[in-house]
């Protein structure tokens, strides 16, 4: 059973018992893969493409493939106090134990973290200094330009890595047992693949052509804490069409690919009944464009009752007014639009073709299907912006304030990001860049809106790393001696620890943010992303006269990446009606359900569970999730209550402090499909819940007819001298009884290694009964 110190936060960050989660034997000549993601279990646990390249890798019979996450500042202290070495998750090894580590990095203030995890799984830094130990890879969609940290790494994949991942453990299998150095050398000449100490002259992206025959994960491991998004995520499409300028994502996933209304049906049915998830997130760089969109929404509102739809950030002018009702029945967040500028004619410029008066005449709509609140994405400091540019947007958002619509506006400063026809352009200056966003603020006080910004600060520390060069690779070491690590997070980012580098070593901080000329080569130009760098050159001139390009669902705009035929986009037109959706009796109901004769009234059912082991550190709350989605895992539709924001009708017995171990915890549901099947509902239940959480029985009626008499047994191998009820078990161990308060305190105090809650008629009917 894992110890964790008392102090520790949200401790179930550390257990490792997901439901889901996949174990291995290691005793097999397995290949031991650690998968890390760079910041804290609740981001990581969100994040779509690291269980993408998680099931993957653990489809390979003979690779198990582990988690790991950066671990909170209290842990990370405690980890270094004791020597203890990070580990992980599954079957808590060290890292340095592992034949490979790979990170995925997706954000570049997230780079101090991947140090600070090297550093804490004893492994050298640089990749020059290993002789030994597992090999380091690296990924993600900030790989695009990894020139400035590389040396980190022994192996980086450029591109979609799922493309990559099932080659190089194929080949690793081959090379097993050879000299470290020949091993990374001969990975290294794959296709996508570099490494800093063999370094090619290119390196071409990695594209998957046909998304309906690639990998998608339909039973990641579920949360046992609550993630920043709790949410079944589906992969629509990849890539996207529009050709936004400025944009990093839609120039390094290019070419536009959406999977077929079939798969997604498919990879929404074995993901529900995988996990459980109240929530189904539709992903896409621009999710309004796919076909098949209204079909697969009426899909989920139609089998999955209770359901709800989360749609990212949308391109105005492609929902259409049957999408925006269905979406209103069952989205519980509201939509967001990618505006990106308030000014026409500086959307022509970074080429964001939208029609802003088709979402102004949507309104009526919107607010027609219940919603009330909308959110917008601007972005700041572009160079031809102008005054006039900024404050229109006081303008644009009066027709939102006479439909009662509240505005969310998010402002982000402009970064010139690497691979895009503006990586030649500057940044725009700190100071202008506040001033910029103490105008709109001043705008737009008083008003139905509330203005979230970026800090200039962070954004210009970003742009420095995206267009980093090899002569920052020593700021990072410099940054992780100094204590820096969990950046992305406000409490602990400090930024003048950059300031006081780049002074140090003379360098000045515009350098990295200044105009770059088009003749000279860039720190990334190796890499070859399948964009001419001529087409670049020819988009961004076509910025500076402000002239638009057309999409590429109309026509090729000949970019170089030699796609197949452009998709046609969906009609503007109504969609078809829905889907016919058959729906499968479920096995756990009598016949009632299967007859689909809805009883008038809901039926209450209450379930006594326990908790035991590592799943004492999960919460209340956290539990409660768990418990909800195992029972929709399994088909348990649970009523609801609340129009707009439906909640399920569910009672709970008191909050169990976290630490504390039980036998008589409660959970009342309400459901109208039927009378549940005693003895399969159990063990399927108990099937699909994480370690050390067990439902023992329900009983049809309330919580209130269950055993509420319960006392703490309290488990310790020394002596308390207290006048408690002494209880002898196997002759070694000692239980003392507490019936009383205060226990949460008790725990605390640090005298007993386990505290067991449990009915009384358990423990008073044998004094050996545990």
């Amino acid at each position: 059973m894992l110890t964790i110190p008392k102090d520790i936060m949200k401790p179930a960050r550390y257990s490792g018992i997901e439901p889901n989660r996949i174990m291995k034997d290691p005793a097999r000549g397995t290949i031991r893969f650690a998968l890390c993601y760079p910041d804290i279990y609740e981001v990581g646990m969100s994040y779509y493409g690291y269980f993408l390249l998680y099931g993957l890798a653990n489809s390979l019979p003979d690779v198990w493939c582990e988690r790991c996450f950066a671990p909170w500042l209290d842990m990370d202290s405690h980890l270094q106090r004791n020597g203890i070495p990070l580990m992980t998750l599954e079957s808590r090894t060290p890292l340095h134990a592992m034949d490979l580590v790979g990170f995925s990095l997706s954000y570049e203030l997230n780079v101090t973290n991947i140090l600070n995890m090297l550093r804490l799984a004893h492994i050298p830094l640089r990749s020059e200094d290993r002789d030994s130990g597992p090999i380091i890879l690296g990924g993600g969609p900030s790989m695009l330009n990894a020139t400035p940290f590389e040396r980190f790494f022994d192996l980086i994949v450029v591109g979609e890595a799922e493309s990559k991942l099932v080659e190089i453990l194929s080949l690793y299998r081959t090379l097993r047992g050879a000299h470290r150095a020949d091993i990374v050398r001969e990975l290294a000449q794959l296709d996508g693949v570099y490494s800093p100490l063999f370094r090619k002259d290119r390196v071409r992206r990695q594209v998957i052509e046909d998304l309906d025959s690639s990998y998608h994960p339909v039973t990641p491991p579920i949360p046992v804490v609550g993630s920043i998004h709790n949410r079944f995520n589906v992969e629509i499409s990849r890539g996207c069409g529009n050709g936004c300028r400025f944009c990093l994502a839609g120039y390094g996933y290019r070419p536009y690919r959406e999977r077929s209304l079939e798969t997604i049906r498919n990879i929404i049915d074995r993901g529900m009944e995988g996990t459980g998830y109240e929530e189904i997130s539709l992903l896409s760089l621009s999710s309004g464009d796919h076909r098949a969109l209204f079909d697969v929404i009426s899909y989920i509102k139609e089998k999955y009752s209770g359901v709800s739809v989360a749609l990212p950030s949308l391109k105005i002018g492609t929902i259409r007014e049957d999408e925006i009702g269905i979406i209103g029945d069952i989205a519980r967040t509201g939509f967001t639009f990618a505006l990106e500028s308030a000014s026409s004619g500086m959307r022509c410029r970074i080429n964001k073709n939208i029609d802003l008066d088709v979402l102004l005449g949507q309104l009526p709509l919107l607010k027609k299907y219940g919603w009330r609140k909308l959110k917008l994405y601007v972005m700041i400091g572009f160079p031809w912006e102008r005054e006039e540019d900024i404050s229109i947007i006081r303008e644009i958002l009066l027709p939102f304030e006479k439909e009662h619509i509240d505005i969310n506006l998010s402002v982000s400063p402009f970064i010139p990001k690497p691979h895009t026809p503006f990586q030649w352009l500057p940044m725009e200056s700190e100071d202008i860049l506040n001033e910029k966003i103490l105008m709109i603020k001043k705008a737009l006080k008083g008003r139905r809106v509330k203005v979230r910004y970026r800090d200039a600060k962070t954004s210009m520390i970003e742009a420095i790393v995206s267009r980093g060069d090899e002569r920052l690779a020593p700021m990072f070491e410099f940054l992780l001696k100094k204590g820096s690590k969990l950046e992305a997070w406000r409490e602990s980012f400090r930024p003048e620890l950059y300031t006081e580098w780049f002074e140090k070593q003379g360098i000045a901080m515009g350098e990295y943010l200044s105009e770059k000329s088009v003749e000279k080569a860039l720190p990334w130009d190796f890499i070859d992303t399948g964009v001419d760098k001529s087409f670049l050159t020819s988009e961004l001139h076509r910025a500076e006269t402000g002239d638009q390009t057309g999409d590429c669902y109309s026509g090729c705009a000949m970019c170089g990446m030699e796609c197949k035929a452009p998709l046609q986009l969906k009609d503007s037109a109504l969609g078809a009606e829905p889907l016919a959706v058959e729906l499968k009796p479920k096995v756990l109901f009598s016949e009632l359900q299967a007859q689909n004769a809805e009883p008038a009234v809901g039926i209450k059912y209450t379930f006594r569970y326990g908790k035991f082991g590592d799943a004492r550190y999960i919460g209340h709350l956290d539990t409660m999730n768990i418990l909800l989605r195992a029972l929709r895992s399994l088909g348990i539709t649970i009523r609801t209550h609340g129009k707009y924001h439906p909640m399920p009708k569910i009672s709970l017995s008191d909050a169990l402090p976290i630490g504390i171990e039980s036998t008589c915890e409660l959970l009342e549901i309400e459901t109208t499909m039927g009378v549940l099947v005693h003895k399969k509902t159990v063990e399927e239940m108990n099937r699909v819940l994480p370690r050390g959480i067990k439902v023992f029985e329900f009983i049809k009626g309330s919580l209130q007819n269950m055993v509420k008499d319960y006392s703490y047994l309290l488990v310790t191998e020394k002596t308390v001298e207290n006048e408690m009820w002494k209880l002898r078990y196997n002759g070694k161990q000692y239980f003392y009884v507490w019936k009383g308060k205060g226990v949460k305190e008790l725990w605390s105090r640090g005298e007993f290694e386990r505290i067991i809650k449990t009915e009384d008629r358990r423990i008073h009917g044998r004094r050996t009964d545990n």
